[in-house]
């Protein structure tokens, strides 16, 4: 059985990602906070590269989902710093132990449009991971600049990074249920969100293809649901919303705005749930 660290694994997100894979994986997860279930636990600051030696496991691989969430709580000094310095300090963990694989938690944000402040629109649709990337916020270049230190660890090292570019990750808790339903009921005010998502478990999903991905190179790609959260038709949305931006392939009904083609292809990832799996 393959030994994981996860970083962040007592989080929101993180805590579904480490129960979910402990039945296929030894897990362990590293985290500043004691998570509320049963699991071998590192006390670990990310950004903190003592902090890591503390750790004298031998690992098969890395799942860095510790960081800042978004740029919305906290000055954007602060979230830049933790994401890339806790990135890069995880590669130098990786490469210092022998670890081949690390897999980041990365996110539609690098895209730019979630958190920009100057409204710009995407060139087409479904986007896809040829998409440009042009990030104006704290947040989304912490991301972009996490891959780019993936990239170079890969290139200096041999590690296999990926990057799963994530957008809105949606959790079974009753809280923040009532908050997606609000979405929907709203979702005008949030077009530059794309109104793409992915439920928790799915994240879960395309971490473990991650991990058993053979590669010696940096890959990224999007995991999202297969469909919006608004239930409208994604070309009614583009039309209202998007006018000057291309649609190049099929968007039927209310297929998702960014596309997880890639990752069904070369991970052999499959979206499970939709919207009514997730309010309900």
């Amino acid at each position: 059985m393959k030994k994981i660290l996860i970083t962040g694994g007592s989080g929101l997100v993180g805590k579904y990602v480490a129960q979910d894979l402990a039945s296929h994986y030894e897990v362990v997860v590293a985290d500043k906070v004691k998570p509320n279930f049963d699991v071998k636990f590192h006390k670990v600051d990310v950004t903190q590269s003592e902090s890591l030696k503390t750790i004298k496991n031998k690992f098969d691989a890395i799942l860095h989902l510790a960081g800042i969430p978004h740029p919305l709580n906290d000055p954007a000094e602060k979230v830049f710093h933790v994401n890339t310095f806790g990135t890069f300090n995880i590669m130098q963990f990786a490469a210092e132990n022998g670890i081949k694989k690390v897999v980041l938690a990365s996110s539609e944000s690098t895209l730019g449009f979630a958190f920009a402040k100057r409204t710009h629109a995407p060139l087409y649709f479904p986007i896809d991971e040829q998409h440009p990337l042009a990030p104006q916020d704290a947040y989304g270049l912490s991301k972009v600049c996490s891959e780019e230190i993936l990239k170079g660890f890969s290139r200096a090292y041999g590690i296999h990074t990926v990057a799963l570019r994530f957008p809105w990750i949606w959790v079974p808790e009753e809280k923040e249920r009532e908050t997606y339903r609000k979405l929907i009921s709203e979702y005008p005010n949030w077009y530059k969100n794309l109104w793409a998502w992915v439920n928790v478990h799915d994240v879960s999903q395309a971490f473990a293809k991650a991990i058993e991905h053979k590669s010696e190179q940096f890959d990224r790609f999007f995991i999202t649901a297969d469909e919006n959260w608004t239930g409208r038709s994604s070309r009614e949305l583009i039309g209202e919303f998007y006018k000057g931006s291309q649609i190049v392939h099929s968007l039927e009904g209310s297929r998702s705005l960014i596309s997880s083609d890639l990752a069904k292809v070369v991970l052999k990832y499959l979206p499970k749930y939709k919207v009514s799996d997730t309010i309900n």
